[in-house]
């Protein structure tokens, strides 16, 4: 029984342990420029379909407030959107969230040459199910930074980032 017991909190242990550990690893392949490791770390495919329909979500959102408030410029804006953005945002999307995007990112470079890594962007981490992790990141050096959802999913035996929780699209590009 004592043994049962010990192998369980043993078990439990690991698994609440793993996805900070997969966190750790994700730091890692970043500083050392390692592209197989953050394949193997990050579902890309569904990283991006994630982030394409949350960003194609918020555009038209924002073109149907227009069209409310301006009539007739807005419905005239509306409809650009929705004949330009969907494919905007594709391209945008497909082009920067890759394993090469993410290692030439500039806040990416700018650690790895100052041999920083990024644990402190973790502003909470935790189980959102038993088979989802959320992490919330946020660049400590700019208070006024938005907060990025991150989601890891447990695939197979494997944690990998599936999805992120986007901030209003505006307070990125600030």
């Amino acid at each position: 029984m004592r043994r049962l017991f010990l192998l369980l909190l043993i078990l439990a242990v690991a698994y609440v342990g793993y996805p900070f550990l997969t966190l750790y690893w994700i730091d890692k392949a970043l500083m050392n420029n390692d592209k197989a490791s953050l394949e193997q770390l990050v579902d890309f495919p569904k990283l991006r379909s994630d982030i394409q329909a949350d960003a194609k979500g918020q555009v038209m959102a924002k073109a149907g407030q227009i069209a409310e408030k301006r009539p007739i410029l807005g419905a005239f804006g509306e409809v650009l959107s929705q004949l330009f953005a969907p494919d905007l945002v594709d391209s945008t999307v497909e082009s920067l969230v890759t394993p090469e995007g993410l290692l030439e990112a500039p806040v990416v470079v700018e650690h790895r040459r100052q041999g920083e890594g990024f644990a402190d962007f973790v502003k909470w981490a935790f189980f959102s199910s038993p088979t989802t992790f959320t992490v919330d990141l946020k660049d400590p050096d700019k208070p006024d930074s938005p907060t990025v959802g991150t989601v890891m999913a447990l695939e197979g035996l494997r944690w990998r980032v599936v999805g992120a929780n986007l901030p209003p699209l505006q307070d990125l590009v600030r």
